[in-house]
């Protein structure tokens, strides 16, 4: 990616996170990089462009935090999987004006609900792997693998929704505070799956967040 094509995006976000995405003009992200708005349209002739180029950047965030670690053979895939998750929520507030509407924004922009279905077929297969490995490795009982597509489903809903959530119900949160409640609600769905062995490695990670 350009240079310039990084300021726009950097500058985009920044504007759609403070005046939320029906308060900015193409105009004003130009204006905060000072550049003409014929040179912003080269790169992104539309809002949508842009917002669409912020999806894809922060769906590609969200996969490298899945990717990171993924083969350390110095930690348990359950340790690992906790950091991944705790990693994908970090970058949920980082586009917090994305996950604040996701469900608004990608039913008006069709490019955007397209990338958002390949992407959830993506993690389905992924989740399904998750968990046949932790049956495997006896973190979680055989039923965890016989429930997945189903399980997935839950814990996709966890993942995408719980900003709203919280900025409806619990607006005070620092963002710390956020991701530890999150956290702890997302990996609540996997406890009735865990054996004993799975559990001893979840419930200390569990017990350090303060919002457990």
């Amino acid at each position: 990616m350009s240079e310039r094509k990084e300021d726009i995006l950097t500058a985009a976000l920044e504007l759609f996170n403070k005046k939320g995405i029906d308060e900015v003009r193409t105009r004003d992200i130009a204006k905060e990089i000072q550049i003409s708005l014929g040179n912003l349209t080269y790169y992104f002739p539309t809002k949508n462009d842009i917002v669409f180029a912020l999806v894809q950047e922060a769906g590609k965030a969200i996969e490298d935090a899945l990717s990171q670690n993924s083969a350390n053979p110095g930690k348990n895939i359950l340790v690992t999987y906790f950091g991944q998750v705790e990693t994908i929520f970090k970058t949920h507030l980082k586009y917090r004006f994305l996950f604040g509407r996701w469900g608004e924004i990608i039913s008006s922009n069709p490019p955007i609900q397209k990338f958002a279905q390949d992407f959830l077929k993506v993690r389905f297969d992924s989740w399904k792997g998750l968990n046949e490995q932790l049956v495997k490795e006896k973190y979680a009982r055989p039923a965890l693998a016989e429930d997945s597509y189903g399980h997935s489903y839950i814990i996709n809903i966890l993942a995408l929704f719980w900003h709203q959530e919280f900025s409806m119900y619990f607006p005070g949160l620092s963002d710390k505070q956020k991701i530890e409640k999150a956290l702890a609600i997302f990996f609540q769905s996997y406890k009735p799956y865990l054996t004993k062995k799975g559990w001893d490695e979840l419930e200390p990670l569990l017990k350090k967040l303060e919002h457990y």
